[in-house]
């Protein structure tokens, strides 16, 4: 029996707009085994939520085309119908958005919107459904529970909304946990709160993470491996450890370095990636990072690399002037 909870094939997600079409994701392979958490960084606008939300299976059903293959627990997720969803949805796979107040109800108590998936999906009545929901928010660390449980969003600070969509999106004890910025907008007291919280769930639950993040001081010590995504294709994958200290991407080495350092002197200037992210609705046939990079030949304006083995097992690349795999001194933090 295979051990690959989640496995995409040469996934395409295309959005057809005014400007024309616009390929937010570009033929991405990767699979998940069981128990795993794999991190998913890039700027904003590399594609991660469009990607997070296609395995899901929550893109338009209009003005969109969705190409390769997603076998989630080996049911097909591309060219599923909704109904065929709801039957994944909170039990096989499940999301946590990056907004809280955005994804709650905000004239709605927040137990009410935890009783509603747990009625729909479990089939339990008012009573067990309460008690579930009350149990819920206490796994997640929310104080006073069953105080807590007859709030409204709007009366509870943006670390406990976040518990609360936590609680939701665990409610039915879900194979895959996709959190998409689970942190955006929090104080770092609260984000390592979050982050803890979602890695003691992990284990308890026995389950597999995506974490998507712009932050890759976020999944560097919390996941096994990083997927690094730039205008909605992998640009590298690899162990976490192989990601950071033997990088060969430009791109990967630009994040690495826009990230802050402990050991940098106080209010010491973060370094910035020069120029701006790609029009994906403008894309050429070269490598789309070659505009901001400085290593960028002729080749790489006019033709696409592919995903290239690295020595490490499992490690792969695409650039035609990789760096030379070299260890650094210190991750960022």
């Amino acid at each position: 029996m295979s051990t690959q909870l989640l496995v995409v094939d040469d996934l395409h997600t295309t959005f057809r707009t005014a400007a024309g079409l616009v390929a937010a994701v570009g033929g991405v392979s990767f699979d998940l085994a069981t128990n795993e958490t794999v991190g998913i960084v890039g700027e904003s606008g590399s594609g991660k939520t469009v990607l997070a939300r296609t395995i899901m299976g929550l893109q338009p059903r209009s003005n969109v085309e969705v190409r390769g293959s997603v076998l989630l627990d080996g049911h097909q997720v591309v060219g599923a119908s909704e109904r065929e969803m709801r039957e994944r949805w909170a039990t096989d796979v499940s999301m946590v958005f990056q907004d809280p107040m955005t994804s709650l109800n905000p004239v709605m108590r927040i137990g009410r919107q935890i009783d509603e998936t747990l009625r729909v999906r479990l089939g339990m009545d008012k009573r067990a459904a309460r008690a579930r929901a009350i149990e819920l928010l206490a796994m997640v660390g929310m104080p006073s529970a069953e105080h807590r449980y007859r709030a409204y969003p709007t009366q509870l600070s943006g670390g406990m909304r976040q518990r609360v969509v936590i609680a939701t999106a665990l409610a039915c004890s879900p194979k895959l946990l996709i959190a998409d910025e689970p942190t955006t907008g929090l104080d770092v007291t609260i984000q390592a709160q979050i982050l803890n919280l979602l890695d003691d769930l992990k284990e308890q639950l026995h389950m597999s993470v995506i974490l998507i993040t712009h932050d890759l001081g976020v999944v560097a010590t919390r996941t096994s491996r990083i997927i690094v995504m730039y205008a909605g294709r992998i640009v590298e994958m690899g162990a976490t450890r192989d990601v950071f200290f033997r990088h060969r991407m430009p791109y990967t080495r630009a994040l690495l370095e826009s990230s802050p350092k402990v050991s940098n002197p106080s209010h010491t200037r973060l370094r910035v990636i020069p120029g701006r992210p790609p029009n994906l609705s403008t894309l050429t046939s070269g490598c789309a990072f070659a505009p901001r990079c400085s290593s960028a030949s002729e080749r790489c304006h006019q033709e696409r690399p592919s995903l290239e083995p690295a020595e490490e097992p499992g490690h792969v690349f695409a650039c035609w002037h990789p760096l030379a795999a070299t260890e650094l001194h210190e991750a960022p933090r």
